[in-house]
């Protein structure tokens, strides 16, 4: 059989229509645009654009490869008839023509004109040194395999069994129970001793064994659920969750604003600050880090410490308003994208590290680059369903494996649980499946997501359901007025399409300090309630406002006043009993050097309520102000794969390379690729031939040379130079080309046997 051609050569040999498919299939070959087709050569077997391409194929696919590594395709020439029978009576034979014509596609196989395909040798390191577990190929007859494995007793079959079950390469030491029998198993030549207690199985032993499936089990989609479902329910619970973390980040900020989260000094906020605010939201701090996170990538919360170690810590920006005022989609929108998009993995935070020290939020440890591509691997799972079906648990995770087994098992697990957690609380899933706006955020249609969320949401509702137990239940999505009105007087208990709010003595205060009078909250639940006004309600809002104002306090230092001397001379002695000092100037008037702030909150650990008031007596409120800093100089940047040109793009683009690669052909320009030269010299050493190098000297001399490989590794071709009549080592990245010749035949010096010694001479050039 002829060698197999060049990566160039079958490049040459595709038309304008498969080249433009390939850069299609491979975008990351087209960046940035290859001059000539050599340039595209040199690209399509690097490792790291081999294993890119190699993450999208099925297991079928996977397996087909696998065949076409048994039969040797990176060495010589395969028919396709070959892979078939490799592929045993369980594979149909049109699917396996349709993965080796799509795997053609992707330049992972490669055909002559007589149809026989090879494949870049790089796929030998990418799926590892067993192939379908099978073990290495030592050129034993299969004959002779099948007669030794006639010759032996169940024993020993048993143990070659039990290796082509798990791996060829085991483990027996010399005290073994089956130290005997694997010692006769080697003596037949069975088993290949590496060393004194390790065995390998022969590739021809393990063939021998599974008859006529060679490959073993063919792998197969799992079932996936095809009963139909309603679309709506899936989106109308996403939509849900969705409004609840949009609201979740309002309220995260509003914290924020108030009491800013301290900065570390490695960067980022602790694990004490995140446990405190899922204590106070009531939710896992997984999600706490979620969202701060995405506030961070948005640029609505930074840190404005200092390299001395000065500020407040991570605070609200400007941004932070414009958020806010957002529309419930538009503001949903830009959460989804940024977390499709981030290069980050929140669920790692409280974790530890190699180091045993804790992952906090916004660390530099929680980054993660292949975090965009990887959930998107899951949701493209999910998108594969029809719409408002859902699958997940093992069910999911079977079919992950069957969508990308070149992916770590135990890094998939990871990957789906975190997906689904997070795309389930931004409302992207639910019950399992992806929602009309996530499929359309997945497509790249931004303007489709929003308004597939819009059309999700409810419509706005303007009555609540107030109950006796003072909460005051939202049955639907808020008029946004009614709900910040709602938020002035009461504080959220739980979030999301039917939020819960609860009315307590220190909400219905903090209403009054901003300037609302009894009336006004009375008016605001009558008007707004689908049902009758509990007593207990209409009790705490009379109540807290009859004693508000009957203490106030103001700046003179500080003052504190009261036409009523009694509660004055109790409010003094709580705060001199709290270790500060109120003096009386008058029977009604009491001064103190501290601050306001803090004489407010020391009476009311002792249950004494201020209201305070400023320089012309007027109530105002004692919240601590917003703080906005400038957004951040850092801001998030959107995740892309590689650009995909347009299809006339790609059609001028295989045109021009095409005609460089004429032009430098006519100029004698042509050079082979390294890989390719590797790849010649791979196929020389294994079929014992000459090859024709190119080799540069210490001096920059090029001299042609003849030689023949035995072993090419470590950046060294071990060969028998035929000039000097010895073995000798070469650099690889000395040698410029190598031309296999056919008319010189095998030298009887490559001939080693398995053991021999090997002596070279050192390159001295």
């Amino acid at each position: 059989m002829p060698p197999a051609p060049s990566i160039l050569a079958w490049l040459r040999s595709r038309d304008d229509e498969q080249l433009t498919a390939l850069l299609r299939a491979r975008p990351d070959l087209a960046v940035p645009a290859p001059s000539d087709l050599s340039v595209l050569a040199r690209r399509l077997d690097n490792p790291t654009s081999v294993f890119r391409a190699l993450e999208g194929l099925t297991a079928f696919s996977v397996t087909v490869l696998a065949a076409l590594l048994v039969a040797r395709a990176p060495f010589a020439p395969v028919h396709r008839t070959k892979v078939g029978e490799l592929m045993g009576p369980d594979a149909d034979p049109a699917a396996t023509d349709a993965a080796l014509d799509a795997l053609e596609l992707l330049g992972l196989v490669r055909s002559d004109d007589d149809g026989a395909l090879t494949a870049p040798m790089q796929l030998q390191d990418a799926l590892g040194p067993y192939p379908a577990g099978l073990g290495p190929a030592t050129g034993l007859d299969p004959e002779a395999v099948a007669a030794a494995l006639a010759a032996i007793d169940q024993q020993q079959r048993g143990v070659l069994e039990i290796l082509d079950r798990s791996s060829p390469r085991g483990y027996c030491p010399p005290t073994a129970p089956a130290a005997v029998p694997v010692s006769k198993l080697v003596t037949a030549g069975l088993l290949i001793r590496v060393d004194a207690s390790t065995v390998e199985l022969p590739m021809e032993v393990g063939l021998a064994l599974r008859g006529d499936r060679p490959m073993g089990v063919i792998p197969s989609p799992p079932p996936l659920p095809t009963k139909p479902a309603d679309p709506r329910r899936i989106d109308g619970t996403a939509a849900g969750q969705g409004l609840a973390a949009v609201q979740l980040m309002n309220r995260l900020v509003t914290e924020l604003g108030g009491s800013p989260a301290p900065a570390l000094k490695a960067g980022g906020i602790g694990i004490r600050e995140v446990r405190r605010l899922a204590k106070l939201f009531g939710i896992e701090e997984h999600r706490i880090a979620l969202g701060l996170e995405l506030l961070a990538a948005a640029g609505i919360i930074t840190s404005d410490e200092t390299r001395t170690g000065r500020g407040t810590g991570w605070q609200p920006t400007v941004a932070a308003d414009e958020f806010a005022a957002a529309a419930d989609e538009v503001a949903w929108l830009q959460l989804a994208e940024l977390w499709l998009d981030l290069r980050r993995d929140p669920s790692r935070v409280g974790q530890r590290d190699e180091a045993a020290r804790t992952l906090n939020v916004l660390s530099p440890e929680l980054s993660w680059l292949r975090g965009p591509g990887d959930r998107r691997f899951v949701l493209a799972a999910l998108a594969d369903l029809p719409a408002g079906t859902g699958v997940g648990g093992d069910q999911l995770a079977a079919y992950l494996a069957w969508r990308g087994p070149m992916r770590a098992a135990e890094r998939r697990a990871a990957l789906q649980e975190s997906t689904m957690t997070e795309g389930t609380w931004l409302g992207l899933v639910a019950f399992d499946g992806i929602t009309t706006a996530a499929r359309a955020l997945l497509a790249g249609d931004s303007d489709a997501a929003q308004a597939a969320m819009a059309d999700a949401l409810p419509e706005p509702v303007d009555q609540v359901l107030v109950q006796a137990d003072l909460t005051v239940v939202a049955p639907g999505r808020l008029d946004p007025a009614l709900a910040a009105r709602l938020e002035q007087v009461a504080v959220v208990e739980s979030s999301g399409t039917a939020t819960v709010y609860r009315v307590t003595p220190q909400s219905v205060r903090a209403a009054l300090d901003t300037g609302h009078a009894a009336a006004d909250l009375h008016e605001l639940f009558a008007r707004h309630s689908a049902t009758e006004v509990p007593q207990a309600l209409s009790y705490l809002i009379d109540d807290t406002a009859r004693r508000h104002g009957v203490l106030r306090i103001g700046e003179a230092g500080t003052y504190l006043r009261s036409d009523d001397p009694a509660a004055l001379a109790d409010a003094v002695s709580a705060a001199q009993a709290a270790g500060f000092t109120l003096r009386l100037i008058a029977p009604t008037v009491a001064i103190s050097v501290v601050s306001p702030t803090d004489l407010v909150e020391a009476l009311g650990d002792n249950g004494i309520a201020l209201t305070a008031e400023d320089a012309g007596g007027s109530v105002v409120a004692l919240t601590p102000r917003r703080r906005r800093t400038g957004r951040p100089l850092v801001t998030h940047q959107r995740w892309r794969e590689p650009p995909v040109p347009s299809e006339q793009q790609l059609r001028s683009l295989a045109e021009r390379m095409r005609e460089a690669d004429g032009a430098a052909v006519r100029a004698g320009g042509s050079r082979q690729s390294a890989t390719e030269a590797m790849s010649t010299l791979r196929t020389a050493a294994a079929d014992h031939r000459s090859v024709w190098i190119g080799y540069v000297d210490s001096e920059g001399s090029t001299s042609r040379r003849v030689i023949e490989p035995v072993v090419v590794a470590g950046g060294q071709v071990v060969a028998f130079d035929r000039l000097r009549g010895s073995m000798r080592s070469f650099a690889l990245h000395r040698i410029t080309d190598a031309r296999i010749d056919p008319q010189i035949p095998p030298s009887e010096h490559t001939g080693l046997a398995a053991g021999d010694p090997l002596t070279t001479v050192a390159d001295e050039d």
